[in-house]
């Protein structure tokens, strides 16, 4: 099952990493239906957090005391931030 939650939790960070870098060389300020779908792949950050600290919560390593599996947390934790404010810098409605 950990398994299971890291790579989904990999998936999910490595989508909205490529989605937003995407985005970040193409803006297209004002358009409203790119701004709800990064509002919505921002909301997959969200779903990626979830997946990352069940992924943490079931984790081998955790009982070692080890803290590189804390790693996807932290990043897609950062995601969440990050993207929330590129989403309003690069689509501002």
């Amino acid at each position: 099952m950990n398994r299971v939650f890291f790579v989904l939790s990999i998936s999910v960070a490595a989508f909205v990493t490529l989605a937003f870098a995407w985005a970040t060389l193409h803006p297209d300020p004002g358009n409203a239906a790119r701004y709800f779908a990064f509002y919505w792949v921002w909301g997959l950050c969200a779903l990626g957090v979830l997946l990352a600290m069940a992924e943490y919560k079931t984790s081998p390593l955790r009982k070692r005391k080890e803290r590189g599996h804390l790693f996807i947390l932290l990043y897609i934790g950062a995601l969440l931030i990050v993207t929330r404010a590129l989403n309003m810098v690069l689509y501002e409605l």
